[in-house]
């Protein structure tokens, strides 16, 4: 498979990190293709949450480029994420506690209301409509999920698989054209599997899905694209089946059992 196969949503270029002394990404070169759904494999350390990290403005690069639909990134800030159409989930969960399950995901949206903490303040009037209008997204990406009917519940009230799918309908919430997701399976058993490989399917080609993952059933069957990461390099790319057949990913990742 090559560059010329399909138009790439986003683009990552000679990205190198140096973090404590320690060359965390070198050279690394990822193509994200518009409406399919992306994998980016590895194992432990090999540098994937910082790939997301430099793409969420979480750390900067110290060299190389990130382009986002036909638009190179130069300062990139996480709080402006929603807005440019990407959306993150995190390891784990990461809802809030003291909101509910509603609560949290209006949060996931809350950059694209323009009544900010002073509208809010000074009680503008556009604030309630605002907040209604964010609500009703809210619904109905827990109404996607298939977990509505736990709205105005506290995520220490729901099992570990309600949570995460509370946690994917915040990342929905604001309609991202890019979803980066982080480790989506972690913590889901196999009986839940199914169910997130078919959510995953269904967001493209609407979106476009860039995947970390260390279950590698799920990453053979849902990824239309994969690319490999070994200390800190691109070590292997391409479909499914070539991934699973290259010596390289079989040496450097996947070993014998193919676990990650």
């Amino acid at each position: 498979m090559s560059d010329a196969d399909s138009i790439n949503l986003l683009e990552l270029d000679e990205i190198k990190v140096k973090l404590s002394g320690l060359q965390i990404l070198d050279g690394v070169t990822i193509r994200v293709p518009h409406g399919l759904v992306t994998g980016l494999i590895g194992p432990n350390g090999a540098g994937k949450t910082t790939v997301f990290n430099v793409i969420s403005g979480f750390v900067k690069q110290d060299s190389g480029s990130v382009t986002y639909d036909d638009k190179r990134l130069k300062h990139i800030k996480a709080h402006h994420l929603t807005k440019m159409g990407i959306s993150r989930t995190l390891q784990g969960v990461g809802l809030f506690s003291t909101l509910t399950a509603l609560e949290n995901v209006m949060l996931g949206g809350s950059a694209q209301v323009r009544s900010g903490i002073l509208s809010q303040s000074f009680a503008m009037p556009w604030t309630d409509v605002e907040t209604e209008r964010l609500r009703i997204a809210a619904m109905a990406a827990l109404e996607e999920m298939g977990v509505a009917d736990v709205a105005n519940r506290l995520p220490s009230e729901l099992p570990y698989p309600l949570q995460k799918k509370v946690a994917l309908a915040r990342a929905l919430v604001c309609d991202p054209k890019l979803l980066l997701l982080d480790e989506p399976a972690g913590g889901v058993g196999a009986a839940d599997m199914a169910d997130l490989e078919r959510l995953i399917r269904s967001w493209v080609p609407q979106r476009t899905v860039l995947l970390v993952e260390h279950h590698m059933e799920l990453v053979m069957s849902v990824c239309d694209l994969i690319w490999v990461l070994d200390a800190g390099k691109v070590i292997a790319w391409g479909t499914p089946d070539e991934v699973r057949n290259d010596p390289a990913v079989l040496a450097a990742y996947l070993g014998e059992d193919g676990a990650a």
